[in-house]
């Protein structure tokens, strides 16, 4: 893969150029609308940036914080992240497809309707986000855990539920596979709503 250098000179719209990449390199706002594929982003810290209708295939990131970044349109298809932080971010909309994402934070973001279909979670850590109404529909989670976000209107289809723990998140009107429940934590109230999932009747 090429490695991405960003040119110290770049002014906001201005193209990414590729070259040998220059590490802990800091971006700040910054507004980048390009398409790239097949190159390794490392190092680099965004601040306040804007991505908009990105699409971003078999790119290997690793070592980025994204920080108060605005993401539009944004696609990561077939990717590999590693060490990504995205911290106090809007990501809505933003697709992460079948990828792979080691020892990812994303804490205090805003991601309604995000889409993770198809992608392995290993080693991260979701801390107080909103993620109503997204997808994470065929994910294989390893030691990764759920806090404090919210989750109401989530797809978890074929998605094995097995050690993680929703007890400080909000989960009403999920949707699941049966089959996949076995060893989810939950609190007592949240319990209700998994039987529901089961077709339990509860009569009091």
């Amino acid at each position: 893969m090429k490695k991405l250098k960003i040119n110290a000179c770049l002014e906001p719209m201005d193209e990414w150029t590729y070259e040998t990449y220059v590490s802990d390199y800091l971006f700040e706002n910054v507004s980048i609308e390009e398409s790239l594929d097949n190159i390794t982003i490392d190092g680099c810290k965004f601040s306040k940036c804007q991505f908009k209708d990105c699409s971003f295939s078999f790119i290997e990131c690793m070592d980025l914080i994204f920080d108060h970044c605005e993401f539009e349109n944004v696609h990561f298809n077939q990717c590999s992240l590693s060490r990504v932080h995205f911290i106090s971010c809007r990501i809505s909309g933003v697709e992460i497809s079948q990828s792979l994402n080691q020892d990812v934070l994303i804490q205090l973001c805003k991601g309604h309707y995000c889409d993770f279909g198809g992608s392995t979670f290993k080693d991260c850590l979701f801390d107080t986000n909103d993620f109503t109404g997204s997808g994470f529909i065929q994910c294989d989670f390893k030691q990764s855990s759920f806090c404090k976000c919210v989750l109401n209107l989530t797809e978890w289809f074929n998605t094995e539920l097995k050690k993680l723990d929703f007890s400080s998140c909000g989960i009403e009107n999920i949707a699941v596979s049966s089959d996949k429940l076995t060893g989810v934590v939950v609190n007592s109230s949240q319990a209700l709503e998994f039987v529901k999932l089961l077709g339990i009747v509860v009569k009091d």
